[in-house]
């Protein structure tokens, strides 16, 4: 057996939703009467005009696609107005946080980022020999920047915000956000995941994208993955200073955004009207859900995103397999804490159905 690093010992691996047609070998029913609600991914297909990209894409196969993903580069600098040099592409926002923990990372450096929040920054840090630092979430389920700013060392090298944060769904504000990230030593890259951001209904909300290029120690990450629709795809990107992101380049492998990739998200971007489409139904399904959960009593935060997060009992796991069981797909957290995402109308009513159903198992 060859010799593997000590400190990966225990390590526990990404572990995704399941897939729907695992669990309909396991629970003896039909794919199609299945509802995957664990992976926030969109409900809807690609945007108008993607898949016929992909299909002609697909014929280029044979060759290598390119490296420096230039007309997507241009278009997407175009659409969020930096300049190309100002972007940096990688397999999915997750590719691209690996490389920032590698470039970043090693032993006595460390990462700070609010707990829960989305599980890869735990990951990343372990990859990168780099002490995590975890502050819980405040009461509201909301990152408490005045904790993580106390957690911050002369060894911090990188700072995790998720904003929106995945799993509870919700956000800072703009204004504390800004005064975060101007307390945050130079030495420190913060780094600002918007995965979400397309969902936010929150007028305190801000995007920090436009200043990411002008500040040396910062990036947002975006992705196409969720509101696009391009989760099998993985195409995500980075904002922010040109020479940052040239330096944080060097720990990538070449050619992680495929050429089918790179025109399923050209093919994505300019239609404005499809993207606000999307965003209202995913805001009306969310206060279904919201306003569901309400009428049951069950505590929950206040999400921003194209998922709930709330409280059923104390065995989040136990639940997941209840929910299962009744061939509807969502994601255990911690604590009795599950993550269930936005579905369609019909979906989001199979959810409910099932809901009501567990809660009557769990309190006979």
């Amino acid at each position: 057996m060859p010799h593997f690093r000590p400190d990966l010992e225990g390590l526990v691996t990404y572990v995704p939703g399941r897939p729907i047609e695992e669990v309909a070998r396991e629970i003896g029913m039909s794919p199609d009467d299945i509802v995957k609600l664990a992976s926030n991914e969109s409900p809807e297909g690609p945007f108008p005009g993607v898949v016929e990209a992909i299909q002609e894409a697909a014929q280029s196969s044979n060759r290598y696609p390119d490296s420096d993903v230039y007309d997507l580069t241009n278009a997407v600098a175009e659409h969020v107005g930096v300049d190309p040099d100002q972007l940096w592409f990688g397999a999915g926002s997750t590719g691209l946080l690996g490389s920032i923990a590698l470039s970043l990372g090693g032993p006595a450096t460390s990462a700070v980022y609010a707990w829960p929040s989305f599980v890869m920054y735990r990951i990343i840090s372990r990859w990168a020999a780099t002490q995590a630092i975890e502050i819980p979430l405040d009461s509201s389920h909301v990152h408490d920047l005045d904790a993580m700013a106390a957690s911050i060392t002369p060894n911090t090298t990188v700072v995790y915000v998720c904003n929106p944060n995945n799993p509870s769904g919700t956000v800072v504000s703009g204004d504390r956000l800004e005064e975060f990230i101007d307390s945050v030593p130079d030495s420190a890259l913060v780094v600002i995941d918007e995965a979400y951001h397309d969902f936010v209904a929150d007028p305190s909300y801000r995007s920090m994208l436009t200043r990411a290029p002008q500040q040396p120690n910062m990036v947002v990450l975006r992705t196409f993955s969720k509101i696009y629709g391009l989760a099998s795809h993985r195409v995500g990107y980075a904002v922010g200073n040109a020479e940052l992101l040239q330096r944080l380049r060097r720990t990538q492998a070449p050619f992680t955004v495929t050429s089918v990739a790179q025109a399923a998200a050209l093919a994505s971007l300019g239609n404005t009207d499809e993207l606000r489409r999307r965003a209202e139904a995913n805001a009306a399904g969310r206060r279904q859900l919201l306003g569901a959960l309400d009428e049951r009593d069950l505590a929950r935060a206040d999400s921003q995103t194209n998922f709930v997060y709330f409280s059923l009992g104390d065995d989040s796991q136990e639940l997941a397999r209840e929910f299962t069981s009744r061939g509807v797909i969502i994601r255990p957290m911690s604590g009795g804490w599950v993550r269930v995402t936005v579905g369609t109308e019909p979906e989001n009513q199979r959810f409910l159905e099932a809901l009501d159903s567990v809660m009557e198992t769990i309190t006979a």
